[in-house]
């Protein structure tokens, strides 16, 4: 259903990817949550979401271990991302270093208001303090394809119900609070991200307090 090769011109730190839970769990305290060990990824973390035009679905992608997972694929339009802040740590323990021990952290972090265009993320989990979807439409069917057995649009397109009127709802289609996201895939083809900071910080003994960075 995505094209790979079109989105993936930059794979920015775009945090439109909090889209993907919120449309699974419609209360406060939106959250989803699956197995990752062995994933790999990283997490972004924000005060705040917004997404225009969702379009949730699963699949099953490769992981950094060369195995297949399932996962949520999240397509947004039009995003604005205030507090971005994206986290990729990595035991040093696991890697072909034989100088050092511990963990590193890497941390990218925009001190404004962050917007890019289309985005898309895989995601295997994301939690947020609340969630809040504008013109909501989810669909499951039996398709033999995985993609289509399950979507989740906002806004939909207009519906009129029997008992109820439905006009489809408006963009933004997603609006998360506080949201952290574990993403294995980010890719946007543009993305501005005011007072850009980028630091990388050590913890040589692995008490949780980076000494360094």
């Amino acid at each position: 259903m995505y094209d790979k090769s079109l989105l993936a011109k930059s794979t920015g730190v775009s945090l439109g990817v909090i889209a993907v839970i919120g449309l699974l769990f419609l209360s406060t305290g939106t959250g989803l949550a699956v197995p990752v060990a062995g994933i790999g990824g990283f997490t972004i973390e924000a005060d705040s979401i917004e997404g225009d035009d969702l379009v949730l679905y699963p699949d099953v992608v490769e992981s950094e271990q060369g195995s297949d997972y399932p996962q949520a694929i999240i397509e947004l339009q039009a995003n604005r991302i205030e507090g971005l802040r994206l986290v990729k740590t990595v035991d040093l323990d696991d890697v072909s270093l034989d100088t050092l021990d511990g963990t590193v952290r890497i941390l990218i972090e925009s001190g404004g208001t962050v917007e890019t265009d289309q985005i898309l993320i895989q995601s295997p989990g994301l939690n947020a303090s609340e969630g809040t979807f504008n013109g909501l439409q989810i669909r499951g069917s039996d398709s033999d394809d995985l993609t289509e057995t399950f979507q989740i649009t906002a806004p939909s397109e207009p519906v009129e119900g029997k008992t109820v009127d439905l006009d489809g709802g408006e963009n933004p289609g997603i609006e998360l609070t506080d949201p952290e996201i574990h993403a294995t895939y980010l890719a946007t083809n543009q993305i501005t991200l005011p007072d850009l900071e980028l630091r990388v910080q050590y913890d040589s003994d692995d008490d949780g307090e980076y000494e360094f960075g």
